[in-house]
């Protein structure tokens, strides 16, 4: 074999070698790049006469003194078993960084550690690939172990992805389907386009409020849309206080008048809990309507983007004061429907904590979810003291500006 180090793949040629492998990742893909727009990038990869066999979409983050730091989300792409190709890769990036002044490359590859169901997260599940975090090792990377909570990495090791089969839903539990029944009865309406990105920043800001912390901004949601044009999704959910409380209104009446006739013990059991449901839900909406003091408002939003073979469910954001609503059930259900109809095998829930047991998690678990542990995030340092600056005192300082944003 002839590996050749190098800086000039095409975006197409990135994208189509990416979304075959195995470690098929949209943060590798060069729509990323777009949406990274803050950041500068390259497209390296390693050739063997001519054709594309590992790839790594590099972003370049300016630091002070002319510095740079390399970054490689989910990646580099390429098959880790082969020690010739991942030296040709690394010993390719190394120098191109040096060239660029950066302090080190970080990287994560889309590489499992282990791979389970959610319902089977207290068996025993042995680990792979520690061979390939001893490779990587050997030429020189730091592996920061096998890290447990999202905060502990830049990339979370913990992922949960669901397999997508065409009959799904016979396969959810009965209290998500009655959730989904349920969003649709209480009057949730779906808006699906780019249009509706300022309705998913409020939905979004729901989130920060909550946690007292700023996330991004409308600006970067419509950046990724943007970037991923139609293979951007995004959805919100909407209540509409009038025409809810009037369907109410009319289906008590509807259950009383008949509750007046002669009706069989079981009919009559089945009425008095449904309208016992309806007067209570009544109740509830127009005290809602009084506060609000408007007739819609937002109860939830999600951003998803998808290549061929992969939908990421990049972000969710709820209305707390609206969760009895399950708005968030309805989307998820929407979004893998999509993937049915698109033919996409696997959708991803995003980063989880380790613990599997915050709230967070035990939603997705609704979703036939899979837990996915990758080996990690590695750093090849290439200016210790400035790295360690970066390493230990950059977290704190963006963590501290972001819960100053989120507190304004």
């Amino acid at each position: 074999m002839a590996f050749t180090f190098t800086t000039d793949i095409s975006a197409s040629a990135l994208d189509s070698f990416v979304i075959r492998s195995e470690q098929n990742s949209l943060f590798q893909c060069s729509p990323w790049e777009k949406v990274k727009s803050n950041w500068g990038f390259l497209r390296c990869g390693v050739t063997d006469n001519g054709e594309v066999c590992a790839s790594a979409l590099v972003l370049v983050r300016r630091m002070p003194l002319g510095k740079t730091l390399f970054y490689i989300p989910r990646g580099p792409v390429m098959d880790y078993g082969n020690k010739e190709l991942v030296t040709c890769m690394f010993e390719g990036l190394r120098k191109l960084a040096k060239q660029r002044h950066a302090i080190a490359i970080r990287f994560d590859p889309a590489v499992l550690s282990r791979r389970y169901s959610y319902r089977e997260r207290d068996e025993e599940h042995e680990r792979q690939n520690e061979d390939v975090i001893s490779l990587l090792q050997s030429i020189g990377a730091k592996h920061k172990g096998y890290t447990i909570r999202i905060e502990e990495s830049t990339q979370p090791r913990y992922n949960a992805e669901m397999d997508i089969v065409p009959d799904f839903e016979k396969h959810l539990e009965h209290k998500t389907m009655k959730c989904i029944r349920s969003a649709l009865h209480k009057g949730i309406k779906v808006y699906e386009g780019p249009e509706y990105v300022h309705d998913f920043a409020e939905a979004m800001h729901y989130t920060e409020v909550r946690k007292q912390i700023a996330l991004r901004d409308e600006q970067y949601f419509k950046t990724m849309l943007e970037a991923y044009g139609e293979r951007g999704i995004c959805m919100v959910t909407k209540l509409n206080f009038p025409e809810q409380i009037g369907k109410l209104q009319e289906a008590v009446r509807s259950a009383e008048e008949e509750l007046a006739g002669n009706v069989s013990k079981k009919k009559k059991a089945e009425l008095e809990q449904n309208l016992a449901r309806d007067r209570k839900e009544l109740g509830l909406l127009e005290e809602d309507y009084k506060r609000e003091g408007r007739d819609e408002v937002i109860t939830c939003g999600i951003l998803a983007c998808w290549n061929e073979n992969l939908m990421e469910l990049f972000y969710m954001g709820n209305n707390p004061d609206y969760l009895r609503m399950y708005s968030s059930y309805l989307l998820y259900k929407l979004c893998l429907d999509r993937c049915v109809e698109l033919g996409i095998p696997k959708c991803s829930f995003g980063g989880i904590e380790g613990t599997l047991d915050d709230g967070l998690t035990l939603f997705k678990s609704n979703w036939i979810m899979n837990v996915e542990e990758y080996i990690g995030e590695f750093n090849i340092v290439l200016d210790p003291l400035m790295y360690t600056a970066f390493d230990k005192v950059y977290p704190e300082m963006l963590k501290f500006a972001a819960k100053m944003r989120g507190k304004q």
